[in-house]
C-alpha cells in the first residue's frame, strides 16, 4: 500500500528515537532490549487490560448492573490516577511536532539519519497518554534550507503491531473530528 494511502495529521507527541542495528531488530517493539520508560507504558497496559476484560465487564453488567456501574467506575478512576501520574512526568510532557499516520511517522532531528537505517520508535499520544512502541526504517532524510542543522525525517513502521496500528488510527480520527468541529464552530461564529 502506497503511504500517500493512509490518513496523516499534524499532531504534538512525547517522542524517543533510538537508532538501532540490523542485528538487534525484534518482532516485538516492546521488548526489554528497547528499555522502554516504565511510565509512558503506564496508560496503555491499562488500556489493554480495559480492552481484553472489556466482554467480562459487559456479561457482569448485563447480569448485575449496579455491579457493572461500580467496577465501570473503578477502572475510570484507575484510568484518572495513572494519567495524573503520567502527566506529572516531566519528560513525558515534553511534546514535539510530528506528521503521523498508521503506515509511519515524520519529524525534525538535528542530525542527518542515513536512509535505510532504523530506529525504535516511542510515542505518547495526548491526551490519552496511549504509548506506542514500534520500530522503523528511515525513508527519506531532507535538510531544511533554512535551518542547515535540521533535517526532516520519514520514518515508515517496519513493526507495529495491530492494537498499536489501530491506536494510531482512533487517535488520527478524533483529532480529525475535533478539527472539523473546530472549523464548523469557527465558521458559524463568524456567520
Amino acid at each position: 500500500m502506497e503511504r500517500r494511502d493512509f490518513y496523516r495529521i499534524e499532531d504534538r507527541v512525547h517522542l524517543i528515537k533510538t537508532p538501532i542495528e540490523r542485528h538487534l531488530l525484534s518482532d516485538d517493539p516492546y521488548s526489554d532490549i528497547y528499555h522502554i520508560p516504565r511510565q509512558a507504558l503506564l496508560v496503555s497496559q491499562l488500556q489493554s487490560i480495559d480492552n481484553e476484560s472489556r466482554e467480562l465487564l459487559r456479561q457482569v453488567g448485563d447480569s448485575n448492573r449496579a455491579l457493572g456501574s461500580y467496577l465501570r467506575y473503578l477502572e475510570e478512576k484507575i484510568d484518572l490516577i495513572a494519567k495524573y501520574l503520567v502527566s506529572h512526568d516531566k519528560q513525558i510532557s515534553q511534546k514535539e511536532s510530528v506528521n503521523l499516520s498508521e503506515g509511519g511517522i515524520s519529524f525534525y532531528h538535528a542530525n542527518e539519519l542515513p536512509l535505510d537505517s532504523y530506529l525504535h520508535v516511542i510515542m505518547v499520544l495526548f491526551p490519552s497518554y496511549a504509548t506506542i512502541a514500534s520500530i522503523g526504517i528511515v525513508k527519506s532524510c531532507e535538510k531544511i534550507e533554512e535551518q542547515p542543522s535540521i533535517y526532516r525525517v520519514g520514518v515508515e513502521f517496519e513493526v507495529l503491531l495491530e492494537p498499536d496500528r489501530k491506536q494510531i488510527v482512533r487517535h488520527i480520527r478524533r483529532l480529525q473530528s475535533r478539527e472539523i468541529r473546530d472549523q464548523s464552530h469557527t465558521s458559524n461564529e463568524n456567520n
